[in-house]
């Protein structure tokens, strides 16, 4: 009877250390903080910085992004990916995200919620979707005509292309797209970013962005570029 029961803990035992060894295969996280400067005609030289968390599940990603400027503009956006091999390299995504900015300066805000598709390798990534925005003024009385903003449907897109792979220790790559983690444009208004990253520990590496793209507030056009440089490091928690 006591080896039986021995044998039973022994077993019970291996079996959970065979599933937390699983999940531990199965979950990571990792940690992004850039200081952020950048300069336009209508904010001139602005800084600031962001915090960009990722939770890795098994077939889905977790992304909370967090921005603050001295432009006095601040944004957070929660974006859920669930993902699917479909070839030896090559996985299919769908990208649902909630996203706000405040403008404090303007006192106004937007609102957006997206829903997307894409397909991704090693070296290329190619996603495309629908956007809706609402904005309005910070403080406006809901019980009065003053009407908001609404936009029901624009296009979302974006292309990636890496020199040595999205995985890689060390890599150089560049996007083209209507959106960021931070703000969201018109199929028109494209978001040109080239950025780098390096290792430099086992879960430390240096990471960093320069970005070009119309400027502009609420999709208006303009005639001038806005350009910000992005500098920090990334750390994998697990």
């Amino acid at each position: 009877m006591k080896r039986t029961i021995f044998l039973t803990l022994l077993c019970v035992f291996q079996m959970t250390l065979f599933a937390q060894e699983k999940q531990e295969r199965k979950v990571s996280a990792d940690f992004t903080a850039q200081g952020v400067a950048g300069y336009n005609t209508t904010w001139k030289w602005h800084s600031g910085g962001d915090i960009k968390g990722a939770l890795h599940l098994e077939n889905t990603d977790i992304h909370l992004d967090l921005e603050s400027l001295t432009s006095d503009v601040h944004s957070v956006g929660a974006t859920v990916t669930p993902y699917f091999d479909v070839c030896k390299n090559g996985q299919v995504f769908l990208d649902g995200t909630l996203h706000s900015r405040i403008f404090s300066r303007n006192k106004a805000y937007e609102f957006v919620y997206s829903g997307s598709a894409g397909f991704r390798m090693r070296h290329f990534s190619v996603q495309a979707g629908i956007f809706a925005r609402i904005m309005d003024a910070m403080g406006r009385n809901w019980h009065s005509v003053d009407n908001y903003i609404v936009e029901p449907f624009n296009v979302l897109y974006r292309i990636a292309v890496s020199i040595k792979g999205f995985d890689n220790q060390w890599d150089i790559y560049f996007i083209g797209a209507d959106y960021s983690e931070f703000e969201y444009e018109r199929v028109w208004q494209p978001i040109f970013t080239m950025g780098g990253r390096a290792r430099v520990g086992e879960r430390l590496s240096i990471v960093a962005e320069g970005t070009l793209k119309p400027a502009g507030m609420f999709h208006l056009d303009a005639n001038f570029y806005a350009a910000w440089l992005k500098v920090g490091v990334n750390y994998k928690l697990k």
